[in-house]
């Protein structure tokens, strides 16, 4: 409910990529082919969308309309021909189902974002499942499954279109069932689900590769270990159902074009001829500027920033906690070193990738925090196993959760509200009623009634679950005191 929240919100084509991901659906669903990263550019009918972004709903185009009036191929290049196309035969083939190109194109977009919200149902379900397994405490699941929503950008990149979506969800499956292997659950078909799902994922995005390292270390590590002959089955058999299922879409890449993945917009034949030597000093002041900002909340297309303030206090409270939580204490360690290592890939995949791209270009790009979302799920479980470490006693550990649920809710409506003011109403809250008939009036493609009610529904429902979650803990805790008076 939170991400279709942000999928009304949002303004169309106004999320990173977003106009380049509806490109490709829309051309994918015109003919399911996926040509070779570089060589497709956007239809001319998205571009004109595009054009159209700024009327109100009732003077926007069907999107059939569009074809007519714009066949063919657009000027702008597709850069997403450089990924996995399972993204976008999904949405694709939703918006090639029978009328949907008579809607009004931002009809389809919203349809298409709606998916991205249907993939966001499970990942609270994930949180919760993975860190109560991990921990074998339910409690610690359910913190977890709060902590989701202290992230809003996640929330808003489920929300739009955006592969992302669909590889987060498909890393955090992974995640789950390799946690599920690390506490003792070595049967056949969970070997063979965890290899299933992490090919599945490597056929959506490059940002889920580096967790083929926890899928091949976790046969080695945690609880029933069984024997050295079983570990080494159990770890041939859950890399070759990935390599079988989608680590094949890599190897092609190697073989065709000589690396992982191709350039897909043309980096290396656009850059000046005359680049400057890169600078460490820049570049870490570059990520330290944007990295954490869109983590956490940066919405649109970089346009509204949560404050500054904000971001560093969370980026640097969770880093003094996950350092002081696993290096003071060791419980867990094993299954904290197997988390460690996809964050720890994921951190030189991201490294490498920027440096390459300014090394190239003279501009460091490609430092969106959303690249870390398919980790995410290892980091929490990261920051559980911390949280524990540091947290020894019930009273400290009731706190930490109190602060958790508190800051969960203020960033979850806290950013929606921050989204909505900077969107709609020039970054002024005195221009809210201004802000909201522009909103309902021309931005959002559904009733106005409807536009309402999914927003105040989610805070219902999401304040009605804190609120019952904290008065059930007070009474347990009450009636567990009750018990052991004497």
């Amino acid at each position: 409910m939170l991400s279709l929240t942000w999928s009304l919100l949002t303004p169309q084509f106004l999320a990173p990529d977003e106009s380049a991901h509806f490109a490709s659906t829309m051309r994918v669903s015109q003919g399911f082919s996926w040509p070779d990263p570089g060589a497709a550019r956007f239809p001319a009918a998205v571009e004109a969308a595009q054009a159209q972004s700024r009327m109100p709903h009732e003077d926007r185009s069907s999107y059939s309309q569009l074809l007519r009036e714009h066949p063919g191929d657009g000027a702008r290049v597709d850069q997403m021909t450089q990924h996995p196309p399972l993204y976008y035969l999904i949405t694709g083939a939703v918006a090639a189902l029978p009328g949907t190109t008579e809607m009004a194109w931002d009809n389809i977009m919203l349809l298409i974002r709606g998916i991205g919200a249907v993939f966001a149902v499970p990942l609270v379900w994930l949180a919760w499942a993975a860190v109560g397994t991990l921990l074998r405490s339910r409690k610690a699941g359910l913190i977890a499954a709060v902590a989701v929503f202290a992230v809003p950008q996640l929330a808003q990149t489920m929300g739009v279109v955006t592969n992302d979506s669909l590889a987060i969800l498909l890393a955090w499956t992974t995640t789950w069932l390799a946690v599920r292997v690390l506490r003792g659950d070595r049967r056949f078909v969970t070997i063979i689900l965890l290899g299933t799902a992490f090919g599945v994922a490597a056929l959506t995005k490059g940002t889920t590769l580096p967790l083929g390292a926890l899928v091949a270390i976790v046969p080695f590590v945690g609880s029933a270990l069984p024997s050295i002959g079983r570990r080494w089955r159990d770890a041939a058999l859950v890399v070759a159902v990935a390599t079988l299922v989608g680590g094949w879409w890599w190897a092609r890449n190697l073989i065709l074009f000589g690396r992982l993945q191709p350039d897909g917009i043309g980096l290396e034949a656009s850059a000046p001829p005359n680049v400057p030597d890169p600078s460490l000093g820049h570049y870490i002041d570059e990520v330290w500027n944007t990295t954490p900002t869109t983590f956490w909340g940066w919405f649109g297309r970089v346009n509204v920033p949560l404050p500054e303030l904000v971001v560093d206090f969370l980026t640097i409270s969770c880093v003094i906690l996950l350092a002081a939580g696993l290096v003071i204490r060791r419980d867990n360690r094993a299954s904290a070193f197997a988390l460690l290592l996809p964050v720890a890939g994921g951190v030189v995949l991201f490294i490498g990738t920027s440096w390459a791209a300014y090394d190239t270009t003279g501009d460091v790009r490609g430092l969106h925090g959303r690249y870390f979302f398919t980790l995410m799920l290892a980091l929490l479980g990261l920051g559980a196993i911390a949280t524990t470490n540091v947290a020894r006693d019930l009273v400290a550990r009731r706190a930490l959760a109190a602060c958790i649920t508190g800051l969960a809710s203020l960033l979850a409506i806290g950013g929606l509200v921050m989204a909505f003011i900077g969107f709609y109403a020039d970054n002024t809250y005195g221009q809210w009623r201004s802000g909201l008939r522009l909103w309902l009036g021309s931005f959002s493609p559904m009733p106005s009634w409807f536009t309402i009610v999914v927003p105040v529904a989610f805070v219902a429902v999401f304040l009605t679950g804190v609120i019952a979650t904290w008065v059930h803990k007070r009474r347990s805790a009450g009636s567990l005191q009750a018990q052991t008076s004497p």
